[in-house]
């Protein structure tokens, strides 16, 4: 027996799936109509017994829903029951005929309809790379010409020095969950400019501002 081509195989693999798809829904299909009848059926119960709370008692309550009002009206139990009987899970037989080669044997176009055309794999995010600085401070108190740091012993205030610009002081105090960790003293060239703090509690990130800064 020749070996089967490309385009045979494909058409082979789609045949499968669809019918494991097909089997699949129709037990589906077949499980919620069962549950139908029975739900209808119930509903029927609970309508005999207002039926009847409602001659006893002198009461005039709604026997059912509109919705189930309309389901029983239109039959859809009988149907559904009627239906059921006259099949059985698995009876439609299928006879795997060979399939004919064509298209020279080469595999045809993916098509959504066959879930072939899914999202793809999702793309590895590029890891934002770390921020090198080219200062570090290391607390309790250390200072530069332009930038001054008071914290605790073996705390670092890190940032990139800056040779020009505004040298008007400004402080800005580090907070962190409501604690302040440090206060930094420096010029006012280095407002949005990037610093990180580090500490026991790890390592943030922030811009220089004058007052509070939240870490």
């Amino acid at each position: 027996m020749p070996a089967k081509t490309a385009y045979q195989k494909q058409a082979n693999k789609r045949t499968k799936d669809a019918l494991r798809l097909r089997a699949r829904f129709d037990a589906r299909v077949r499980k919620a109509a069962t549950q139908l009848i029975a739900a209808l059926g119930g509903a029927d119960d609970a309508r005999a017994r207002l039926n009847w709370v409602n001659l006893l008692y002198g009461v005039d309550i709604s026997t059912e829903t509109l919705l189930v009002h309309d389901l029983r009206t239109a039959g859809l139990g009988g149907q559904l029951g009627g239906l059921l009987g006259q099949s059985e899970p698995g009876e439609e037989l299928q006879l795997f005929n060979p399939t004919v080669n064509a298209n020279d044997g080469l595999v045809l176009g993916l098509e959504q309809l066959f879930g072939e055309l899914g999202a793809g794999p999702t793309p590895t995010p590029t890891p934002t790379p770390t921020p090198t600085y080219g200062k570090t401070l290391l607390g309790p108190n250390n200072s530069t010409d332009e930038v001054t740091m008071a914290a605790q012993a073996g705390d670092s205030f890190s940032y990139n020095p800056m040779s020009t610009g505004g040298s008007a002081p400004a402080t800005m105090d580090l907070y962190r969950n409501g604690q302040q960790l440090a206060s930094v003293t420096y010029f006012d060239r280095y407002n949005g400019q990037p610093f990180r703090f580090a500490n026991q509690l790890g390592a943030f990130s922030g811009v220089f501002s004058s007052g509070s800064v939240s870490l």
